[in-house]
């Protein structure tokens, strides 16, 4: 995989965990109590949880695409640029939404058995899950590379991303006032982070074109051996 393809992933990536999210709020429920039960250590159970279920999704959406990119790969070079465009929607979305405000949070006092299973459960049964791991993934895999290694190299960058931007949040909530500051914070990052995706995703689209992307839409060898 390019390291151009490797850090614009990770900056698109983090630019959306650090949006707070049904993720992010779970944590920082975990996180607000003082005490052992609270703090990093509350936020644990939650951030292995969502993790957890970032591996499951990656699995099922491997699965499905490597089929998809070997089967019609057509249609998947079509889901590469339905990925560009849920980049562009995203971003557009976030200039027009309002932040979630993180200090409304109640504080959930639980072990890290609950919490994991918390942050399990809030990530999987999240409705936008779906379309964000069949919409966002493919812009960033070669279908002429090796497949596994690629969505390997994300899984691992997805970690490291999500778990980055939990762990920010899980320290504001270990000292709450901290989440005060951070909510009046947020409608400067989130139009960043909107115009950083946008911009993500002009790339994605000049890729796209440049390794043939569109001829193959028109039923024009590009050369994708899958």
């Amino acid at each position: 995989m390019p390291l151009e393809t490797i850090l614009l992933f990770i900056v698109a990536d983090l630019m959306i965990c650090l949006t707070p999210g049904p993720a992010t709020m779970v944590t920082v429920s975990h996180a607000l109590p003082n005490g052992p039960a609270g703090g990093m250590r509350g936020a644990l159970g939650p951030i292995v949880g969502v993790n957890v279920g970032n591996f499951i999704w990656y699995a099922l959406t491997a699965f499905g695409l490597i089929a998809l990119i070997q089967t019609l790969p057509t249609v998947y070079a079509l889901l590469r640029w339905i990925g560009v465009a849920y980049l562009i929607w995203m971003g557009v979305n976030m200039l027009r939404s309002t932040s979630r405000k993180l200090h409304d949070q109640n504080s959930s006092r639980a072990n890290f058995r609950r919490g994991f299973l918390n942050g399990l459960a809030v990530h999987m049964s999240n409705p936008k899950a779906l379309l964000f791991y069949t919409a966002f993934i493919p812009p960033f895999i070669d279908p002429a590379g090796n497949l596994w290694l690629q969505f390997g190299i994300l899984v691992g960058l997805t970690v490291l991303t999500e778990t980055t931007g939990l762990t920010f949040y899980a320290a504001l909530a270990s000292r709450s006032r901290n989440l005060v500051s951070a909510d009046s914070a947020q409608p400067i990052f989130q139009k960043v982070a909107a115009f950083v995706l946008i911009a993500a995703a002009f790339i994605l689209a000049w890729w796209n074109i440049s390794d043939g992307s569109t001829a193959m839409l028109f039923n024009q060898p590009t050369g994708f051996n899958g």
